[in-house]
C-alpha cells in the first residue's frame, strides 16, 4: 500500500511537472536556461513543420530511361491519395488507435509512461502518439548530423520528452490529421534501408503503396516497431506473429471488416524472395557511370553538391541519347583497344 501511494505521488509530481513545463516559456522563471530551451523546441519545430525528408534523385537519358538513382536514404515521397486505406488502418491500429481524438499528445498513455518514470521503469513507451513518434523520427532520420545528434533523438528521459510533447502539440494545431498521418507515412524507417511506405511496398512486394492489401499492409505496420527484430527475411515467424497482432488489432477496431482480416490472417507473409532494392550511385551505372559522374560533377558547379542530389529528390534529365550512344558504344569497343596503350600485336 505504501509503495502504491509513493508511485501515485511521483506520478502526480511528473504530472505537474508536465503541465509546468509545457507552459515554461510563458512563465518564465530559469532566465537563460529557458529562453535556450525555448529556443531549441522553436528551432526544432520550424524545421519540422517544414517537414523536408531525403529522397531518391533519378537521373535519365533524353528518353525518360533511367540511368542512375541518386539517395542517401531510399524514399518516394507520395501523396495521400497514393497511399492505400488499408495501409493508414493498420498503422492507426497498431501505433495509435486514438489518434483521431487526441491532440497530438493522448495524455493518458503519457500519464502512464510517467508513472513508469516515477516507478524506474525508464524504457516506458506509454503515450507515444503518432505525432510523437513523427516527431521522434524526424529528429533522428532528418535533423541529428552526427552520432551523438542521433543518440539524443531517441534517448530515454523526460527532458526528450517534454520537448517531444511540446513539438508534437505544435505539429497537431499546424496540420490536419490526414496531413500528419501522410507526413509520417513518407518518413519513417520499414528496415532493409527502405524510408516512407511507397518504397516499403516496392522493396516487400514490387507494388506501389496505393495497391496493398490488409496483408501486407499489417506486415508493414507492424515492422515499424522494430524494422531488425521484425525483418520477413531474417524473422519470418516473428513477423507473421506480429503481422497477425496488427490483424488482430484491426478486427477489434474496424469490426466491418472482420472477414477480410480473419481471411488476411489466413495468407503467407508473401514477401517477394529477396528485398526489392535500387542500384545506387553511378557506380551502379554501367556503360553510362562516365557520363553519370558528369553530371554530378557539372552540378556541383551550378551550385548543387552531391549531397543536395543525394536528399533532394530530383528529377534530373539529362541530354544523353541512346539511340546515339549504343551505336557509337559499339564501334569504340570495335575499333579502340579497351586498354591503353594498345598491346602490340
Amino acid at each position: 500500500m505504501a509503495l502504491t501511494l509513493l508511485k501515485l505521488a511521483g506520478c502526480c509530481v511528473l504530472a505537474s511537472v508536465v503541465a509546468t513545463a509545457l507552459m515554461f516559456p510563458f512563465a518564465g522563471g530559469l532566465g537563460l536556461m529557458s529562453n535556450r530551451a525555448s529556443e531549441v523546441v522553436a528551432n526544432g519545430s520550424a524545421q519540422l513543420l517544414q517537414g523536408e525528408v531525403p529522397a531518391v534523385s533519378t537521373m535519365v537519358d533524353a528518353k525518360g530511361n533511367t540511368i542512375a538513382w541518386l539517395y542517401s536514404q531510399r524514399r518516394f515521397e507520395v501523396p495521400s491519395d497514393k497511399i492505400a486505406n488499408t495501409m493508414k488502418l493498420a498503422i492507426v491500429s497498431i501505433e495509435d488507435k486514438r489518434f483521431a481524438d487526441h491532440n497530438g499528445v493522448d495524455w493518458k498513455g503519457t500519464l502512464t509512461g510517467l508513472a513508469g518514470y516515477a516507478s524506474g521503469d525508464l524504457d516506458t513507451r506509454g503515450g507515444s502518439t503518432i505525432e510523437q513518434q513523427y516527431v521522434k523520427n524526424y529528429q533522428l532520420l532528418v535533423t541529428a548530423q552526427t552520432d551523438a545528434e542521433k543518440r539524443a533523438a531517441v534517448e530515454t528521459t523526460p527532458a526528450r520528452k517534454l520537448r517531444e510533447i511540446r513539438m508534437a502539440l505544435t505539429l497537431d494545431k499546424t496540420f490536419t490529421k490526414p496531413e500528419i498521418l501522410t507526413r509520417y507515412l513518407n518518413l519513417v524507417s520499414f528496415g532493409n534501408n527502405s524510408f516512407g511506405v511507397q518504397d516499403a511496398a516496392q522493396t516487400y512486394f514490387g507494388i506501389n503503396a496505393s495497391d496493398l492489401n490488409w496483408q501486407q499492409a499489417a506486415l508493414l505496420a507492424g515492422m515499424v516497431q522494430s524494422t531488425s527484430a521484425l525483418n520477413p527475411y531474417t524473422n519470418p515467424e516473428g513477423a507473421l506473429a506480429r503481422r497477425n497482432l496488427v490483424l488482430d488489432t484491426m478486427i477489434e477496431n474496424i469490426p466491418q471488416e472482420a472477414d477480410a482480416l480473419r481471411a488476411a490472417k489466413a495468407q503467407p507473409l508473401g514477401v517477394l524472395p529477396q528485398p526489392n532494392e535500387l542500384p545506387r550511385g553511378c557506380i551502379a551505372a554501367g556503360d553510362r557511370a562516365f557520363f553519370c559522374d558528369y553530371v554530378q560533377e557539372y552540378l556541383s558547379r551550378a551550385g548543387i553538391s552531391k549531397d543536395q542530389l543525394a536528399k533532394g529528390g530530383y528529377l534530373i534529365r539529362t541530354t544523353l541519347d541512346p539511340d546515339v550512344q549504343v551505336p557509337v558504344k559499339a564501334a569504340v569497343d570495335k575499333f579502340a583497344p579497351r586498354t591503353w596503350p594498345a598491346s602490340p600485336a
